[in-house]
């Protein structure tokens, strides 16, 4: 008994190739269009249709390679057949253009730049399989000559991503690094001039190496110290920019001598194979099927090629070749496209909140349940709040402080041997002490405990003070509810970014648990507007001093941290609290930014970046990292060297 009907198995079989070749190109489409949109977008959509074109586009384009060359096989049959036989073999090349992917994407992760050779080991399979198909083919035919320039560029392509996939992997990614010289630019140069000195610094960092420090005479420092926040932060964007092209672009070898030889080489041989495929084909000697899919892939193949060139010059790696060349210096247009660029990452920052996500529970519908059985329901209670100038001008004040205190103490540093590390692992206990908070117990909540373990105290504590009665509006309020929603959404669905304690993910449940207990039994929370005032006061009634044994709740740590913080503050002094408050959420940031790996930086360009990201990097221009060295200024630091111009 056959499962599929005689009729349906010939139409299979008449178009299976057609259609995965089809598929192949539709995909390629994708991959080049919303590729790098995943740089400045956090959208779930484009990270999903994204992903799934590039876990598919290669197993397809395989596939029909394979398709292609069994069709090869059969040599007989009537004249239609071998014609279409012969046409279709034109295809192949097709196939290695796009197995060799797009500009702006090679990889989707930084696992995959590991995994280099296996593409090594596919692109000598594959191009061995199509020049079977093209052999298989091979006549007096005018279609076997057009292939030739195509096959080329089909390999061209596909070596083009194995090599930028070497070059972008852990073991191969310091030696790439002189692959990106260090451009004597002239002295009217823009920020995004500057951001690509820096990004030569900051790909160091990136590679784990040890870099030397200058204080005050360090080239980093000079340029970042003294600007303003919103002049910092649009650096280091661009900066991060740069860097995510290395790791998931074909930036390596595009942006070199050789990558514009190949590129000009694949656009004309394009170009020069639809113009000499239009004059001499006779459509009346091959299916119209075939002729018409042959068009769509050529068209669609310089389609590629000129949107690939377009998003080439207008990157930023071409600007600052312009930059070098000082082509453009004199017009406004240009001048102002280099200084205030589209986003280069999402400008934006996760939310998640512990309590509101309780509630969020506690008047979920019958089909939300239902959803939270299917997937993690924590996801459906996040959201975003854009990292605004207020914001930025805060973070950055915060981190000059700390690097002043490093340059005024610089010569300590290296002629006594003190340590700078003690400043960088302050995670709210100096805030405290500043405070003159006399009693040492407060301490159970900053440094006495691990990392989550303070996180989830302070972030309890800060939603229970920020919803007690406000008497007049505050920023450093603000601030502090949005860093403690965004240090919690890291904890908790990017731990591998923060230093975590080992009992992280039982804490974090049990105090989830238990404030959800709480809400759950109350009557008192309705679902009007004010629902995480009346929540808030539910949590802290009955305050427990002590817990059960195998209980690792936080809930009781925070409502007492709590109650604390206000009696010693006092509700009339409100702004006393929150600039302490602020600042408690500010070392802890800088705690994080420095603890996290360099890694796990990079793996989150890819999904439209973090903060922590930039507040790691602008920490390292400032000399606040523990990957430095610190040295006397040497000849190689002197204000007066190469650098000098980017002021």
């Amino acid at each position: 008994m056959q499962l599929f009907p005689d009729n349906l198995r010939k139409i299979w079989n008449a178009w299976e190739l057609r259609g995965l070749i089809l598929v192949s190109l539709i995909l390629q489409i994708i991959l080049i269009i919303f590729g790098s949109r995943r740089k400045f977008t956090t959208s779930l959509k484009v990270r999903v249709l994204v992903w799934s074109a590039y876990l598919i586009a290669d197993s397809v384009a395989t596939i029909a390679l394979g398709n292609l060359a069994n069709s090869q096989a059969d040599s007989e049959g009537n004249k239609h057949s071998k014609s279409g036989s012969a046409l279709q073999s034109f295809w192949a090349p097709f196939l290695l253009l796009h197995l060799g992917g797009q500009d702006t994407i090679t990889a989707y992760s930084l696992e995959d730049n590991e995994l280099w050779l296996r593409h090594f080991l596919g692109l000598v399979v594959q191009v061995a399989v199509a020049f079977y198909v093209f052999l298989r083919s091979w006549s007096n035919n005018a279609i076997t000559f057009i292939a030739i320039p195509m096959f080329i560029t089909g390999i061209i392509k596909y070596g083009e991503r194995t090599f930028v996939l070497r070059s972008s992997s852990a073991e191969n990614f310091k030696d790439s690094l002189l692959s990106f010289p260090l451009l004597d630019l002239p002295r009217e140069s823009s920020y995004l001039a500057q951001a690509y000195f820096l990004f030569k610094k900051s790909a160091s960092l990136f590679a784990n190496m040890i870099v030397d420090y200058y204080g005050r005479n360090d080239p980093s420092y000079a340029i970042v110290h003294n600007k303003s926040a919103k002049d910092a932060f649009k650096l280091v964007e661009a900066e991060l920019g740069f860097m995510y092209d290395v790791f998931y672009t074909k930036a390596t070898i595009v942006y070199s001598f050789y990558g514009i030889i190949l590129r000009c080489i694949s656009f004309f041989s394009s170009i020069s194979a639809l113009i000499v495929f239009s004059v001499i084909i006779d459509i009346h000697s091959y299916p119209i099927a075939d002729i018409s899919l042959t068009y769509f892939l050529l068209v669609a193949a310089v389609f590629l090629e000129a949107y690939a060139l377009i998003l080439s010059l207008l990157s930023d790696w071409t600007k600052i070749w312009l930059i070098k060349l000082e082509i453009g210096k004199y017009n406004p247009i240009f001048r102002s496209s280099v200084i205030n660029p589209g986003n280069r990452w999402s400008r934006s920052m996760a939310q998640y909140n512990l309590i509101s996500s309780c509630l969020k529970e506690k008047t979920a519908t019958i089909i939300g349940v239902l959803i939270s059985k299917l997937v993690d329901v924590k996801y459906l209670y996040l959201t975003r709040e854009d990292v605004d100038l207020d914001l930025q001008e805060v973070i950055f004040e915060h981190l000059r402080q700390k690097s002043n205190k490093i340059i005024e103490n610089f010569d300590n540093y290296i002629d006594k041997g003190q340590s700078w590390k003690e400043l960088l692992d302050r995670r709210g206990d100096y805030v405290i002490e500043q405070m003159n908070f006399s009693d040492k117990s407060y301490q159970w909540s900053t440094n006495e405990v691990d990392f989550d373990h303070s996180l989830l105290a302070w972030h309890i504590a800060t939603n229970l003070c920020y919803y007690h009665e406000l008497k007049f509006p505050d920023l450093k309020r603000e601030i502090s509810k949005r860093l403690s929603d965004y240090m919690l959404y890291l904890l908790v669905f990017c731990p591998s970014m923060l230093s975590k304690g080992i009992s992280f993910e039982k804490k974090y449940q049990d105090t989830f648990n238990a404030v959800k207990s709480k809400i759950l039994k109350s009557n008192e929370i309705s679902v009007e507007a004010n629902q995480m005032t009346s929540a808030c006061k539910v949590l802290l009634r009955d305050v427990k001093v002590k817990q059960a044994v195998d209980d690792m709740s936080v809930l009781h740590v925070g409502c007492r941290l709590s109650q604390r913080l206000r009696s010693y503050v006092g509700d009339n002094n409100e702004k006393e609290l929150w600039n302490m408050i602020s600042e408690v959420w500010l070392e802890m940031l800088t705690y994080a930014a420095n603890r996290c790996a360099w890694k796990e930086h990079g793996q989150q360009l890819k999904n439209g970046g973090e903060l922590l990201t930039h507040v790691a990097l602008l920490m390292a221009h400032l000399g606040l990292s523990e990957q430095y060295e610190m040295k006397k200024t040497s000849i190689l630091a002197q204000p007066d060297r190469e650098w000098q111009h980017l002021f």
